[in-house]
């Protein structure tokens, strides 16, 4: 089994959401690491509930989280012999502050906050069974709110029925209703604000069961 993750952090905090992120294990057991399980915990119970499983790329949003609540995180390794023994513990908190208590800066310092959009999740290269609703999720940031749009194979996606979009905190979900495999492709996110955009995509492929 591999050793923990190293250097857990929390990078950044907004709205209900933060992100994570950490570097591969020291050890990786002799063999290719799988992915990584993420868990969470409210500092005033210290009760672990898994986020993430599987989990490739060495970095996630975590999103839900409680107002005025401040959380540890905690991440495994996985290879193909199992999770590592013990995680890596985030060396840092996510604190959400609660409504009212967020000072706002004056007027005239508004422009130093805006920002051309940024992916701080990109999306993720996966798989799903056809007849089974899959989602694509990406973390976006920007100031003022982007204007997002997604993607199939360069052609954006319309109002088809079959696909919906979200926007939550900057937490953007693309939902993919029972695909087929004519639904498999390379997806694309795209961010627009008056400061410039930014581009993430992925390949979907769609597994029919034998």
């Amino acid at each position: 089994r591999p050793g923990p993750p190293r250097a857990v952090q929390v990078k950044e905090v907004w709205g209900f959401n933060a992100l994570l992120e950490w570097e591969p294990p020291q050890d990786d057991g002799n063999c290719e690491i799988t992915g990584y399980t993420v868990q969470k915990a409210d500092k005033r119970t210290m009760e672990w509930f898994t986020v993430y499983e599987h989990n490739r790329p060495p970095r996630c949003t975590v999103s839900e989280l409680v107002m005025g609540n401040e959380y540890l995180f905690r991440v495994y390794s996985e290879n193909l012999c199992g999770p590592s023994d013990t995680p890596g513990l985030s060396t840092n908190t996510a604190r959400i502050p609660k409504a009212g208590l967020t000072l706002k800066p004056p007027k005239f310092q508004e422009h130093d906050f805006r920002s051309a959009p940024q992916f701080l999740t990109p999306l993720v290269d996966r798989s799903a069974v056809a007849g089974y609703t899959t989602a694509l999720n990406c973390a976006v940031r920007g100031h003022p709110k982007p204007k997002v749009v997604w993607l199939k194979n360069q052609v954006a996606i319309g109002e088809d029925p079959r696909f919906l979009a979200r926007h939550s905190q900057g937490v953007l979900t693309l939902q993919i209703r029972k695909p087929g495999p004519f639904d498999g492709g390379t997806y694309s996110c795209r961010a627009v604000n008056e400061l410039g955009e930014a581009l993430t995509e992925c390949k979907l492929e769609i597994r029919v069961p034998q």
